[in-house]
């Protein structure tokens, strides 16, 4: 009878694992999909960024070295010089004065439209 019992446990247990190790590789199949994605956006954004940077150089004559400064500036907002921006700051609303997110498009108190910031994600 403990061996009936117990195969039938081991037989559960394996079928649950299997289940596991199914969902687990959907999962992970999802995720890289979704990583590929994220890397032909970047590439793209970087193709961008680089045509326009073309366009500020031979319209504007800005240089490399002040490209460079300016990210370094940015960079540095925040104390650190990290590679990272400074998250933005929660804003007042221009209405009623009130304190929201800089993620939100209106504010959560009187529904008025905040400032957009391009910037902000």
């Amino acid at each position: 009878m403990f061996t009936s019992s117990h195969s039938y446990y081991q037989a559960v247990a394996s079928a649950q694992a299997q289940a596991d190790a199914n969902n687990a590789n959907a999962k992970a199949a999802e995720n890289q999909a979704q990583v590929e994605v994220l890397r032909q956006d970047v590439d793209r954004l970087l193709m961008i960024c680089e045509a326009l940077w073309g366009f500020l150089k031979e319209k504007h004559g800005y240089t490399d070295a002040q490209l460079a400064e300016a990210v370094t500036a940015i960079d540095l907002r925040d104390g650190r010089l990290d590679g990272h921006t400074t998250p933005a700051a929660a804003t007042p609303c221009p209405q009623c004065g009130k304190t929201n997110s800089a993620r939100r498009p209106r504010c959560i108190y009187c529904g008025s439209p905040l400032p957009v910031n391009l910037f902000t994600s």
